[in-house]
């Protein structure tokens, strides 16, 4: 029962089927992990050109997700017997202001540019069930800690990736 819905969850959507899930819990999480990491790497950029008061339109890209890596840790937990853990690097540009939208749209030249580092943490449970749990962003200013951060509703990589 717990492979037929492992494979179910891991075969819908945009994701295929990725290698053979063993019946082993240790690796069915890492297939799940490597999974995660495929539909995550597939996240289109998010694009947003907006007018930013009396200074004009910009355009701001984050992403695509880069630089993925992924850890499968147990936990204590009967029904959510593994936490998988996967960091990546979110890119950030944003265009110099302009005088309207359409400038700002067809700008390709970013005037600024910073890296975000992400690590988001999914639940996987002993009848195949995945959760996002949480999304932590390193607060370089900080001394490097990692702090909870607002999930973007319109950002692939802050879902599961083959829902919706």
């Amino acid at each position: 029962m717990r492979i037929a819905l492992l494979m179910a969850s891991v075969c819908v959507g945009q994701i295929t089927c990725m290698g053979q899930i063993t019946g082993s819990w240790d690796a069915d999480a890492k297939a799940m992990a490597q999974a995660l990491v495929s539909g995550l790497e597939k996240c289109p950029p998010r694009v947003i050109v907006a007018k930013f008061g009396k200074d004009g339109w910009a355009k701001t890209t984050w992403g695509p997700p880069t630089n993925l890596d992924y850890d499968v840790l147990r936990t204590n937990s009967v029904k959510w017997p593994y936490h998988i853990v996967i960091s990546y690097t979110i890119l950030v540009s944003g265009t110099k202001n302009r005088k309207n939208r359409e400038e700002a749209e067809q700008d390709v030249r970013p005037s600024l540019v910073f890296k975000l580092s992400y690590k988001n943490t999914y639940d996987f449970g002993d009848d195949g069930s995945l959760r996002l749990s949480e999304t932590t962003t390193q607060q370089i200013l900080e001394g490097g800690s990692w702090k909870q951060r607002t999930l973007l509703p319109d950002a692939c990589w802050d879902h599961i990736p083959w829902s919706d």
